[in-house]
């Protein structure tokens, strides 16, 4: 068995920072002089070191020279997605943990992505059309992108449904959301690119739709339905509470 090379890779193991910086720091004092003492060696050499100090000497010696600053790669904490306010039933509704608990279907010539700037908030659900829709063109069947959820609620209990939403223009092919509760059984509404554009205008506006949930789970649908190329829209910031 060759001794020095397996005290060299006891005393600097690659896998391990914090042992390096120990080795390193020991090896600096212990060759600046003869040494004969049998003890004060770091403790992940010992088992093929022994007390040998010629082994730590030879080891020191060929040790590996390592960069000056170690880089510390740190994960990204996951949000907690707690729901906002606390009596929500809504799972995500603010997009903070991407697309968790929600359903995304594109259609023709458009995309969906959760990204920034949302509502005043890190994240919002962006629909974007990226080319022609079809959404005019005679004898095409329109399917229009959706997003949706299923809610967990009590029968017969009467709810409000809150939701903010961005559109980039207010034209007469940027389209509208359709908004559905159990496919419009319960309720529903369009909310159009140019309602109260005057005061929501290149920013989030506020829509409100209460229901009466007639079966669980409900299901909550946004449906895009999009005549505007390189249309932008953006929801955040969905609750449904208790009336």
């Amino acid at each position: 068995m060759n001794f020095a090379f397996s005290c060299l890779r006891a005393l600097f193991p690659s896998a391990s920072p914090s042992a390096l910086s120990v080795a390193s720091a020991f090896c600096a004092t212990y060759t600046t002089k003869k040494n004969t003492a049998t003890t004060g060696f770091p403790t992940r050499a010992t088992s093929a070191c022994g007390i040998n100090t010629s082994l730590y000497s030879s080891a020191c010696s060929c040790k590996p020279t390592y960069s000056s600053t170690l880089t510390t790669t740190t994960a990204t904490p996951t949000p907690t997605c707690a729901p906002t306010p606390s009596n929500n039933i809504v799972k995500n509704g603010g997009f903070e943990c991407g697309l968790a608990s929600w359903t995304a279907i594109d259609t023709y010539n458009n995309k969906h992505y959760v990204r920034g700037p949302g509502d005043n908030s890190a994240n919002a659900y962006e629909f974007n059309q990226v080319g022609d829709t079809r959404l005019y063109e005679p004898g095409y069947v329109y399917v229009g992108a959706s997003l949706t959820q299923n809610l967990t609620v009590t029968v017969g209990k009467d709810y409000v449904l809150k939701f903010r939403i961005y559109f980039d223009k207010c034209t007469i092919y940027e389209g509208f959301v359709g908004v559905q509760l159990n496919d419009g059984d319960d309720e529903g509404r369009t909310v159009d690119s140019c309602d109260n554009w005057s005061a929501y205008e290149h920013q989030f506006g506020d829509f409100t739709i209460p229901f009466t949930a007639s079966r669980n789970p409900e299901n909550l649908r946004f449906e895009f339905i999009i005549g505007e190329p390189d249309a932008v829209v953006k929801l955040d910031n969905i609750v449904v509470v208790p009336a």
